[in-house]
């Protein structure tokens, strides 16, 4: 059985989640990965993104992880970006574009390689 995968170092700022208001807790990203198919069992075991989040100090030290299907990454992916974007000044937006496009070939390139 084989997988491939890849993993990304994710630092963010602190990100707030949420049961309901009562139920909070404080976390940062620490790691993003693409977790391919299970070769020969793509259908029960399809690609997934995995985002590994960890919680602050203060709060109770476990870690959360969102699993997403990739069509769910890519959906969540656009709309973060639109709306994180969004009236920003055109050599911002220009910037943000050439990098997405750069880690879209490395992660292509890092694929490949591992295959």
């Amino acid at each position: 059985m084989t997988v491939h995968y890849v993993t990304h170092t994710l630092k963010t700022d602190d990100i707030t989640i949420m049961g309901n208001v009562a139920n909070t807790a404080r976390v940062t990203g620490k790691t993003i990965t693409r977790i391919g198919a299970i070769e020969g069992q793509e259908q029960q075991f399809p690609p997934t993104v995995h985002v590994n989040l960890e919680r602050l100090e203060g709060e109770p030290q476990d870690s959360i992880t969102l699993s997403l299907s990739l069509p769910d990454a890519i959906e969540m992916g656009i709309q973060l970006v639109a709306m994180g974007i969004e009236n920003n000044p055109r050599p911002d937006i220009d910037g943000m574009r050439d990098r997405l496009a750069q880690m879209v070939s490395d992660l292509d390139q890092t694929l490949q390689i591992s295959h």
